[in-house]
């Protein structure tokens, strides 16, 4: 069918352009990013060695030692964790980085969904409006027919039933000079042609009465219509303001679409979207590096309960002493240090373990709920798309044979002056069907838009 095609060049680059100002602009999009940032800062934060460790006494009296006075001691410690504690932390904060990035593509992906929806809600209104003006024009035509037929029927009723009644005046008079049986034939014809003038009158009268109904019966539509399209102007600039919003700036900006609102295609054949979406969607991906971070973060706890090693060097500050003969007399003296941390107290680390196997599940089972919330949903927006695929079709079907239906009527109408009512309800059919029509094709759009939000896709058409 013709009407399946894609957006025009036009507008789909108009759209592109939005959709990237938004991914720049929108704050939803930002807080998400620098969220993602900051947990890049993790990383190295506890990839590091702890800080060493530096002390310095002083002695108010030199210690006396064999090889001199002792006045001052300096001593320097660096400890290094277990074998494999810094790896598995720095994998724990790399896996919550990830998992800060799917979210920072879901909170994309959720704007991309937003502005897409609010571009078809806007090209709708445009849709709408331009319906409306065309068939407030059509009432205006039929208006001014109506205003031909309600004018005409006065002048042809009344001027056949004046010649009538004076030629009947022209011949009673004319007869009175006549015999008496020539009066009595004229008194006769006299009240015929009385009769007829009046139903003349009549006649018209009764017409004159039933066309200035249409006038005003069309007037009270006109109105209508207009109500109704000063309406959907004040949406317009509503929905201006809301799509401005998304791109986080001025709320006053005006939004021009250049081209029609036209049926979106899914990017990807239906047979594969399913899996698709279970393989690309970024909240999946998340709970699935959180679910790997908590794996790490058992690692980690289990190492940290091993003890920690130290290493150091112990620098003795030493004077001569007078009278002292020895070799080493002021020698300075340096002594490496060898530590280790005795993790005795088992609780806090086998909690540690423990928190970290029931997060890792608690993600798991909300991974699978997720997983059957992705495929109900998906089933959900297919089922909207299919109602709104046999809506197009139906709705466009509808619209063009109201629109022959008001042609022939029309044209009947302007002839015989028949069918007046016919013909009002008719072209407010068609406008009926032309909203429906537009209706359906944002639903598909939208449903599209949905789909693609759910597969994490994020090209440009």
């Amino acid at each position: 069918m013709s009407f399946f095609v894609g957006f025009s060049a036009i507008a789909q680059n108009n759209l592109n352009d939005y959709m990237v100002m938004a991914a720049k602009q929108n704050p939803d999009v930002n807080v998400a990013f620098n969220q993602y940032l900051a947990a890049l800062e993790k990383v190295p934060q506890v990839g590091s060695l702890p800080d060493p460790q530096a002390s310095a006494g002083f002695f108010l009296q030199p210690m006396e030692l064999i090889g001199g006075n002792q006045v001052a001691n300096i001593q320097v410690m660096q400890m290094f964790p277990w074998f494999g504690t810094l790896k598995a932390s720095k994998s724990e904060a790399a896996l919550m980085a990830k998992a800060s990035y799917e979210k920072f593509n879901s909170a994309k992906s959720t704007v991309f969904y937003q502005v897409k929806s609010n571009w078809y809600q806007l090209q709708k209104t445009d849709e709408e409006i331009e319906l409306i003006k065309e068939n407030i024009e059509l009432l205006e035509s039929l208006e001014k027919l109506v205003l031909v037929k309600f004018q005409s029927p006065v002048s042809e009723s009344s001027a056949p039933a004046m010649p009538s009644t004076k030629n009947s005046m022209n011949k009673s008079s004319s007869g009175m000079s006549g015999s008496m049986g020539g009066n009595k034939n004229q008194t006769s014809v006299a009240p015929i042609a009385t009769r007829s003038s009046s139903a003349n009158m009549s006649s018209g009268m009764s017409s004159s009465k039933s066309g200035l109904q249409d006038v005003l019966r069309v007037k009270m539509e006109i109105l209508e219509q207009q109500n109704r399209l000063a309406e959907l102007v004040d949406q317009r600039e509503t929905q201006e303001v809301s799509f401005n919003a998304l791109l986080n700036r001025d709320l006053t900006i005006p939004i021009e679409i250049t081209a029609k609102l036209e049926l979106e295609m899914l990017p990807m054949d239906k047979a594969v979207i399913t899996d698709s979406i279970l393989s690309n969607n970024s909240m999946l991906a998340m709970l699935q590096n959180e679910s790997e971070s908590y794996t790490a973060m058992q690692e980690k706890a289990k190492k940290m309960g091993l003890p920690m090693l130290g290493l150091g060097l112990n620098y003795m500050v030493i004077q001569p002493r007078a009278g002292n003969t020895a070799m080493m007399n002021g020698n300075d003296m340096i002594m490496p240090m060898v530590s280790v941390s005795i993790p005795i107290y088992r609780k806090k680390y086998t909690a540690m373990q423990n928190e970290a196997k029931y997060m890792k599940e608690a993600i798991n089972q909300q991974t699978i709920s997720l997983r059957n919330d992705l495929r109900v949903q998906y089933q959900q927006i297919m089922q909207q798309m299919d109602n709104a695929a046999r809506k197009v079709i139906l709705y466009k079907e509808q619209e063009n044979l109201a629109r022959k239906t008001t042609e022939l009527l029309l044209s009947d109408f302007s002839t015989s002056g028949a069918n007046y009512e016919e013909v009002l309800r008719m072209q407010l059919k068609v406008l009926d069907y032309g909203f429906n029509y537009i209706e359906a094709v944002v639903e598909n759009n939208i449903a599209v838009a949905n789909i693609e939000m759910l597969l994490n896709y994020q090209k440009t058409h």
